[in-house]
């Protein structure tokens, strides 16, 4: 759980492992997103425009991780309406009510574990 509601956890890597997360996510589930660039990840995040986040157009994202100003770029350009904060239970608490889906990066998606697991350590 996540702020109240539940929460599955996504990893995706690259753009490929993106859109076959992103085309998992159901239309009413609210998203967050968390990328990181750090060595684990690669650190040039230009990959960011190779995801088809078109997807989510016309919704709120959630944007989070070291790099959630770059994300909320993309998102912008993709059409959603990027909600941008460094804290993912902050994050949770400013996005639209419904059920929520968290994707994210190699070293987020090991930082989000630790919310999303309820406070066990990734």
């Amino acid at each position: 759980a996540l702020g109240g509601r539940s929460a599955p956890l996504l990893l995706a890597k690259n753009p490929a492992g993106w859109a076959a997360a992103l085309s998992m996510i159901p239309d009413d589930a609210v998203m967050a997103i968390g990328i990181n660039a750090r060595i684990a990840d690669g650190t040039d995040t230009s990959w960011l425009w190779d995801v088809p986040f078109e997807r989510l157009a016309g919704r709120v994202v959630g944007a989070t991780g070291d790099r959630r100003d770059d994300l909320a770029v993309r998102l912008h350009y993709a059409g959603a309406t990027p909600i941008v904060e460094p804290d993912l239970m902050r994050l949770a608490g400013l996005l639209p009510p419904g059920p929520m889906v968290v994707a994210a990066n190699y070293t987020a998606f090991r930082e989000m574990r630790r919310y999303v697991d309820g406070g066990l350590n990734a």
